[in-house]
């Protein structure tokens, strides 16, 4: 008897708090508010709103303004791997060149209108190549900027949007955790976001001033680099015409043979 009392009560219990948690959840709800779409591309503004239609406070670093080359630089940075029939693949790019291209400058618009409640989503679909032919490609998911990192949490990476058999996942990304089909891989200023769920597969933070550093890095070698190829060569290897036998020569290297006894620099020309 006592027993029975026990197991009323725990679900007595059980049933009180799935009632609390159902009333949190009716107490709320989303808000969009669309800033650009077309069949390949949408961005989307949303935030959520309790029942008398007031903000939900979420923390987030907006309104921001960032720039289109570094939020570019970014996302391009952000990897994955798919499971195939013989295992993982190799990791690759999320985002092509020409997404970006389309992609980013609405986002950092949606950035800069965004404030601490409203996060970004976004969809992508785009052909690309499959194990024989190509492919329309369905990418989604949300961004938001919070604690210096750019956080991009996908529901879909590349999936066949025109398969039947292929299950679009079109819940709450946050409480998706992937790993199964596909698998973001962080590396460097990147990590992967964990919860008492264990890891989101799917969820990629971004921060923001190491991966900076990083790329005023490598574009001040390649600002190097070009000024090196570009730069004129010493007086004494300067020609004014070309010998016709001459191949092309590498970018770092430069002429060494000594110049013909007929051809003259501008600064050695004989008196008249």
């Amino acid at each position: 008897m006592r027993a029975f009392h026990r197991a009323g009560l725990f679900e007595c219990l059980f049933l009180i708090a799935f009632l609390v948690l159902l009333n949190s959840c009716a107490q709320r709800r989303s808000v969009k508010t669309p800033l650009f779409e077309d069949r390949r591309t949408g961005i989307t503004l949303r935030e959520w709103v309790d029942r008398e239609n007031v903000p939900v406070a979420m923390g987030y670093d907006h309104p921001t303004d960032v720039r289109t080359d570094d939020l570019k630089y970014l996302l391009g940075s952000i990897r994955y791997q798919e499971k195939g029939l013989f295992g993982w693949s190799e990791t690759r790019n999320v985002f092509t060149a020409d997404e970006l291209y389309r992609m980013t400058p609405h986002l950092v618009e949606a950035f800069t209108q965004a404030d601490g409640g409203k996060e970004v989503l976004f969809y992508l679909r785009s052909g690309k190549p499959g194990s024989l032919f190509y492919f329309e490609r369905f990418t989604d998911g949300t961004m938001f900027l919070a604690g210096g990192k750019v956080n991009v949490v996908f529901g879909n990476v590349n999936v066949r949007a025109e398969s039947e058999s292929s299950n679009l996942f079109e819940g709450d990304p946050r409480r998706y955790y992937g790993g199964g089909l596909w698998k973001l891989i962080a590396t460097g200023w990147q990590n992967l976001a964990e919860d008492e769920g264990g890891v989101h597969y799917n969820w990629i933070q971004l921060d923001i001033a190491p991966a900076l550093a990083e790329k005023q890095r490598v574009e001040k070698i390649l600002t190097e680099r070009k000024r090196r190829r570009m730069a004129p060569l010493p007086k004494k290897e300067r020609q004014l015409r070309e010998p016709e036998s001459w191949e092309d020569w590498g970018e770092d290297e430069q002429i060494s043979e000594e110049p013909y006894p007929d051809v003259y620099f501008p600064d050695e020309l004989p008196a008249r």
